[in-house]
């Protein structure tokens, strides 16, 4: 029997929370273990229990704390969490801004239900989701750039922790990685470590956004893992 996925919902408005609850029960493996009407408050239940579920949804627009300030210090205190935004703020510069603090995902608020319940699956599973839209957007974005040197950041990845990068970045886990590279997971963990600490990235969403941003992996192919609805 499937462990249950853990959800949290965090949004100031009570019916949308309901209606997200409701969607979500119906569907296995989900289940909603907390429904809160800002940041703050999920800061506070964090403190207290010590626990976060496995992924958390957030809205941009909350006080005391809204989503971005939430994302900063979840982000910080606990850089392995999942975090799914969810608002009606869907605009590039939002979704270029989030990604880059380490969200795994962001989705406007009018998404399909079966989108919203695969890129849940598919952040649970692989560590982030792409719209298809915001795919399309980043691909355009980088056939557009004129080409620039890699910096000293990427010069100093070497050719053992760019071939775990690449492997990150289709989605395999520590234990995968070390069974197809015939190393330790141990060694894995340090190869891991040392890319977070060279690329600044916060999790393995952020190595994947610096490895398309660095055309390190191919970036056609790699958004497409990431926006394709995974068989379960």
């Amino acid at each position: 029997m499937n462990l249950p996925i853990n959800i949290a919902i965090v949004d100031d408005e009570a019916l949308f929370r309901e209606g997200i609850t409701n969607l979500l029960n119906q569907n296995k493996p989900f289940k909603v273990v907390h429904s809160l009407a800002s940041g703050q408050l999920l800061m506070d239940l964090i403190l207290e229990t010590g626990k976060l579920p496995d992924v958390l949804v957030l809205d941009l627009k909350m006080v005391p704390l809204d989503g971005i300030e939430t994302t900063k210090i979840i982000r910080q205190k606990y850089p392995h969490s999942k975090i799914v935004i969810l608002s009606s703020y869907y605009s590039p510069s939002f979704i270029n801004y989030m990604v880059r603090l380490g969200v795994n995902a962001f989705l406007p608020k009018n998404t399909a239900p079966d989108e919203l319940i695969a890129a849940l699956k598919m952040v649970h599973e692989k560590g982030l989701y792409f719209t298809k839209e915001y795919a399309e957007a980043f691909r355009v974005q980088n056939l557009q750039m004129p080409k620039k040197p890699h910096f000293s950041n990427v010069e100093s990845i070497t050719k053992k922790e760019l071939e775990i990068l690449k492997l990150i970045c289709h989605g395999f886990t520590n234990q995968q990685v070390a069974e197809k590279t015939d190393r330790s997971i141990r060694t894995i963990e340090g190869h891991r470590q040392h890319l977070l600490d060279k690329t600044g990235a916060k999790n393995t969403a952020g190595l994947v956004v610096f490895a398309l941003m660095h055309e390190l992996v191919d970036v056609d192919k790699q958004l497409l893992d990431y926006t394709i609805t995974p068989s379960w």
